[in-house]
């Protein structure tokens, strides 16, 4: 019998969450295996980063002393100092909201666009990465720390024995014993340790259900162009609409676009599918878009794209780099446990929703640095693996409520742009509150924070409440029932909303500095201090 192979930690993954964190824990003393059943570069979506992603990877970059990850954190830096690593500028968030059958439409009061600025400036602003290029680039950062990396070698059981785990691995039809002290799992969507210590499924208990259609593509005319040639009204915003997370809201769910700097765009088609009868992969809906199950995923993108003359247009001289166009089955997944007797899970390997806010890239980071500070101890400790499995667990609850309610709301898009509204007022409050008053703050502190204030009871019952909000303001369909559903999302979001969400007739939101100057005692600081504060913003 082959001898086992030892080592304290063993993450299985090598995306950018656990290559990074399997850098962080070697550079700890740590003696790290890092697996991958693939190999590098491959392709990854979960491409589009927030400022709570440039947060945390700079706290990183303080704590750690890696400079690269500060350079990681913000698109002007990154084509300075990383410049043979792909990426795309992001400067926020623009919705679009579009009808079968006819041309996108849009008047001066923006009655199907919303757009809200991430950053002030390019320099400073937020990245699409290209993920082939960043995990392939921290996979070699992690060796360079003295990680041992294994690619080509699938996890597929685990046991329990008296010094943590032991795990069976496959490559090339051989098996490898590997024995962990202890196991991080950063499988995504692999879920490896639920299956190997069979963890039950929570996926029922989410209260919607979408699939993907997706690429990357070469020849995307910008979307902007297409409908302001077609006669869309598309007034001055505070970015160029293309340059952000594009989000196009249509009846059978909504497409992301989001475009790199060399021209390429990552596209997908989420398809909703909650009210269909369909268990885990079937698909049961007749028309193309939401075809049955054997129909391609070419059939899927075009059948959705013909319904919407003006998506149409911007897609029509577009082409799929290989390998092409690719569906999924059901997105959203979630586990009972994310931690217990020397294993955890990364976030996304314990519970993901949808897309829809770019949520994951932060809330990966956020559950690196949590594990890194735990993980660089010889002995963790069981209450430590408990608060780390109770935060995450809070944090799944948030952002479960917050997608079921953005599902609800995408029928009607103004509905739809306020309850957006409690996402980017807690985000933008933390992101604001980090920059001007937390930026010397230890991971030990903000890291731990809850992800939208789940940590805070108040905040809870708030996202807990949004889908009922928002199913009853579409079943009255009434002026008072939206009215009541606005006062609601003012009152939910009042001690946060820093840039002034739902003051703009024209739903453009740009960063405002007499705004925050304004409101300045959200933060607890007078309006002096807060213009003192305010340079810290430009990074």
């Amino acid at each position: 019998m082959r001898s086992a192979l030892k080592r304290d930690i063993v993450i299985i993954g090598a995306g950018f969450a656990g290559s990074l964190l399997a850098r962080l824990l070697a550079l700890g003393g740590r003696e790290v295996l890092l697996v991958e059943r693939d190999q590098h570069p491959r392709f990854a979506l979960g491409e589009s980063s927030t400022p709570l992603a440039a947060l945390s990877l700079e706290r990183l970059a303080r704590r750690y002393g890696q400079a690269d990850l500060r350079s990681l954190a913000a698109h002007g830096r990154w084509r300075r100092d990383l410049a043979d690593l792909r990426c795309g500028l992001k400067r926020g968030f623009t919705f679009y909201r579009h009808y079968p059958g006819v041309p996108y439409c849009n008047g001066e009061t923006n009655d199907a666009r919303f757009l809200i600025a991430a950053s002030p400036s390019d320099a400073v602003a937020d990245c699409q990465w290209m993920r082939a290029d960043v995990d392939a680039y921290l996979m070699e950062q992690a060796c360079a720390a003295g990680v041992d990396y294994r690619d080509r070698l699938e996890i597929v059981a685990a046991e329990p024995i008296a010094h943590g785990l032991r795990l069976r691995g496959r490559r090339d039809a051989r098996d490898t014993i590997i024995e962990a002290g202890f196991v991080v799992d950063a499988s995504g969507a692999g879920e490896v340790m639920a299956r190997a210590l069979g963890i039950e499924s929570m996926r029922s208990s989410i209260a919607f259900s979408s699939r993907l259609v997706y690429a990357h593509f070469e020849g995307v005319t910008p979307f902007a162009e297409v409908a302001a040639g077609a006669g869309a009204c598309l007034s001055e915003g505070p970015y160029a609409d293309d340059w952000a997370a594009v989000h196009h809201l249509i009846d059978e769910g909504w497409i992301y676009a989001l475009r790199f700097d060399d021209g390429v765009v990552s596209a997908g088609l989420l398809l909703d599918d909650t009210d269909a009868d369909t268990g885990t992969d079937g698909d049961t809906a007749t028309d193309t878009a939401h075809a049955p199950a054997g129909v391609s995923a070419e059939a899927r993108w075009q059948g959705a794209l013909e319904r919407y003359p003006t998506l149409a247009e911007a897609f029509a001289s577009a082409r799929p780099r290989s390998p092409g166009l690719r569906s999924t089955g059901r997105l959203q997944r979630r586990c009972r446990h994310a931690a217990g007797k020397a294993w955890a899970m990364l976030p996304q390997a314990f519970a993901f929703f949808d897309p829809m806010f770019s949520t994951g890239i932060a809330w990966s980071l956020l559950g690196v640095e949590r594990l890194a500070e735990m993980l660089t101890e010889k002995d963790v400790s069981t209450s430590g693996l408990a608060r780390y499995a109770a935060l995450l667990d809070l944090e799944a609850d948030q952002l479960q409520a917050l997608q079921e309610a953005a599902y609800a709301a995408r029928v009607d898009f103004a509905v739809f742009r306020e309850l957006s509204f409690l996402y980017f007022a807690f985000v933008s409050f933390d992101e604001i509150r980090h920059r001007l008053i937390d930026s010397t703050e230890e991971v030990g502190g903000t890291a731990w924070r809850g992800f939208l204030g789940a940590d805070d009871a108040d905040s809870r019952a708030l996202f807990r409440q949004a889908r009922e909000r928002v199913t009853d303001a579409l079943a009255d369909g009434s002026s008072d029932a939206r009215r009541r559903f606005s006062d609601w999302v003012a009152g939910a979001i009042g001690s946060r909303n820093l840039i002034g969400l739902g003051d703009s007739a024209t739903h453009l939101y740009g960063i405002d500095l007499e705004r925050l100057i304004a409101r300045s005692a959200l933060l607890g600081l007078t309006p002096t201090q807060m213009e003192s504060l305010l340079p810290k913003l430009r990074g």
